[in-house]
């Protein structure tokens, strides 16, 4: 069978849940001569760029942009917001969640936890019982797309419950967002994460930090110690559309050209875009009798369970030696056991007819072996 067509000259085309395949424009657009980030055409440039975000967030608060990865912004969040002793909450359903519960750890914060098993989601309710019994529980920390297993969680109604018992709802959004709805303002989330390099198709390096006023009235009586993330250094700078440190300006172009593209056709769009592929995508899989693993799944990405005696690794190594195309290992103990197919980006339904035809043919051979 022939290989992708853009596979040509290169290593693999990415289908893993981030980074995600960067197309040819934000490539050009990060190519641009770079501008001098003290000037006023890198001011112009985050400011536009800052804007868009806000529409990508749907959120009218503060976006924050920091030259770091998605855990970058997350550190940023309990840097800003928790004090030592305080106490917090972490949803968790996979390694992102406990990501959380690590960061809040170091800084000091005493951790409580509510546990889901890999590939099942949290239960909203289990949520309000459990700030109902513990009336200092301040902070809920938890993701919106559980990377390591596909999982979705209902933030819509994560944050109703901590609007109504007056706790502040920290969101990691960074493989969700713009592949699965977001509503930070209308679902009274008051810190969310992102960064550039999952739906948003861009290179990695940059990521984003959106707070309201609640959560801004917090940082601003803040005394944990920080620097690089520190959120009231940032805000000075932010007032000028500029920031405090140096930062990547070549990925805020090609940022810039994914932003523009996204916000053009709507927010609404691109998720339905991302559902119309997750949709394809667990239709062509379960129609061969190949199990998914989560329970409540996300639009950024699908996860296949693998029989006990079939290694993912050997399927995933295959297809990128033969057909040039890398999907995603599971992590720590579901390393081996699944397989994370990433759809996040610019891909259609024909791309993804081929890629699934070039999978099954390999995990179908490895099932008579």
């Amino acid at each position: 069978m022939k290989k992708l067509k853009n596979t040509k000259n290169k290593q693999y085309t990415l289908f893993t849940p981030g980074p995600t395949e960067v197309p040819d424009f934000v490539l050009q657009a990060s190519a641009q001569s770079l501008v001098y980030h003290r000037e006023s055409n890198f001011s112009k440039l985050y400011q536009a760029v800052n804007e868009h975000l806000k529409a990508v967030f749907k959120t009218k608060g503060r976006v924050f942009i920091f030259t770091a990865s998605g855990t970058g912004a997350m550190e940023a969040a309990v840097a800003n917001l928790v004090s030592r002793n305080e106490k917090a909450l972490v949803a968790i359903c996979g390694k992102f969640g406990e990501r959380w519960k690590e960061l809040l750890t170091r800084y000091g914060a005493y951790v409580r936890t509510l546990d889901a098993p890999y590939g099942k989601t949290i239960n909203p309710q289990e949520l309000e019982r459990k700030l109902k019994t513990d009336d200092t529980i301040k902070y809920v920390f938890t993701t919106l797309t559980e990377t390591s297993t596909g999982t979705l969680i209902d933030i819509k109604a994560f944050g109703e419950i901590c609007h109504k018992l007056n706790r502040l709802l920290i969101v990691d959004c960074i493989a969700g967002l713009a592949a699965d709805e977001f509503q930070m303002d209308n679902w009274h989330v008051d810190v969310a994460i992102g960064a550039s390099q999952k739906a948003l198709f861009t290179p990695p390096g940059l990521s984003f930090l959106a707070c309201n006023d609640k959560a801004w009235q917090i940082i601003e009586k803040s005394r944990n110690p920080r620097y690089y993330f520190d959120l009231l250094i940032a805000e000075n700078f932010h007032k000028k559309n500029q920031t405090p440190w140096t930062p990547a300006v070549s990925i805020f172009n090609g940022l810039l050209a994914a932003l523009q593209y996204v916000t053009k056709k709507g927010i609404e769009h691109s998720w339905q875009r991302h559902q119309t592929i997750a949709e394809y995508v667990r239709t062509y899989l379960t129609k061969l009798n190949i199990e998914l693993y989560s329970e409540k799944p996300s639009n950024a990405l699908t996860v296949v369970k693998m029989p006990e005696y079939i290694d993912s690794t050997k399927i995933i190594e295959y297809l990128k030696n033969k057909y040039h195309i890398l999907f995603a290992n599971g992590q720590a103990e579901l390393k081996g056991k699944i397989i994370r197919i990433g759809h996040m980006g610019l891909y259609d339904k024909k791309t993804f007819a081929q890629i699934l035809n070039y999978f099954t043919q390999v995990y179908q051979k490895m099932l008579k072996k």
